[in-house]
């Protein structure tokens, strides 16, 4: 069967939802990439696109025709693909190019990317990059800029000292930390969390867009938390919107005057129970792998790829 593309997003969800949503937590930055995605579409879709999406990313049914490949993949917008083993047996992987962003590919065969690399480059869609697993990106890419490592959160915190190795579920236990309380961030905390952003932007260089326009959009749906402490901020995180019951943390920020507290351990291992508390089944945590969060064993979190 091959690669098969389209620039549906519901006959994507429809053919690769199931596959994507076994695999929920590695595949976050496709399935975020992919909302956004219907999210962008339904200002020219008002009757129906958003439940359209939802639909499909929750059902994950497989179409009842054969999937039959697009003729034309080079038009504007973004393009989606999902790939098949010459016996069939279902969707084994999954891409999303967005000619502005790196293109997304899900699944780890080398074979597959390789072959998506060729596909694309002969249908004369323009990639700036690529997030994948290492395998894959290494079959795709003649360069790799950096390697990230993906955590997903399984248990409470370990002992400190526990070697990630060694790491099993366990029993909740207390894990000494800094006083201080977790709370959301409100419009009132908006100059503060623009601030802090910019901070954030200047000093690691990872925020996409304006400032203010994302921290518009934390506040929007809850996404930012700070860790507060002698009742006033002393860290911050921002995590995602779910998608599947997914949510990534995506920042951590301290200002310099009130590091090595540990207020940034605080906060990350506050939000990560938060959420799993509230509205999500797995948080996610990603990191280079040239400055590895050196506390995710003991935060909880595994090493998933």
């Amino acid at each position: 069967m091959g690669w098969s593309t389209t620039h549906d997003l519901d006959r994507f969800l429809t053919e690769a939802g199931g596959y994507l949503s076994s695999r929920a937590a590695e595949n976050m930055l496709l399935l975020s990439a992919a909302q956004a995605a219907g999210d962008a579409h339904q200002d020219a879709r008002p009757d129906g696109a958003r439940r359209g999406v939802r639909r499909g990313v929750r059902r994950g049914a497989r179409a009842k025709q054969s999937p039959e490949r697009d003729a034309e993949t080079a038009g504007p917008g973004p393009l989606f693909g999902w790939w098949e083993p010459p016996d069939g047996g279902g969707t084994r992987g999954a891409f999303l190019h967005d000619p502005d962003e790196p293109l997304l590919i899900a699944g780890r065969a080398p074979e597959t990317a390789a072959s998506l690399a060729g596909a694309l480059a002969r249908a004369g869609r323009s990639v700036c990059g690529v997030d994948a697993s290492a395998e894959a990106a290494d079959a795709f890419a003649t360069r790799v800029h950096r390697h990230t490592l993906v955590y997903r959160l399984v248990g409470a915190p370990a002992a400190p000292g526990a070697s990630e190795a060694s790491q099993a579920p366990r029993a909740p236990q207390t894990r000494p930390g800094p006083t201080g309380r977790l709370r959301t961030a409100t419009e009132e905390d908006r100059p503060l969390l623009v601030a802090w952003l910019t901070a954030f932007s200047a000093e690691v260089g990872e925020l996409n867009g304006d400032p203010e326009a994302t921290a518009d959009e934390l506040l929007g749906y809850g996404g930012a938390v700070f860790w507060e402490a002698g009742g006033q901020p002393v860290a911050m995180a921002t995590v995602t919107r779910p998608v599947m019951r997914t949510v990534r943390i995506t920042m951590m920020y301290t200002p310099p005057e009130h590091r090595h507290n540990g207020y940034a351990v605080a906060v990350t291992l506050a939000v990560s129970h938060a959420e799993l508390a509230c509205r999500a089944s797995e948080v996610v945590l990603i990191t280079d792998s040239n400055r590895p969060h050196r506390q995710a064993a003991q935060l909880g979190y595994e090493l998933i790829g």
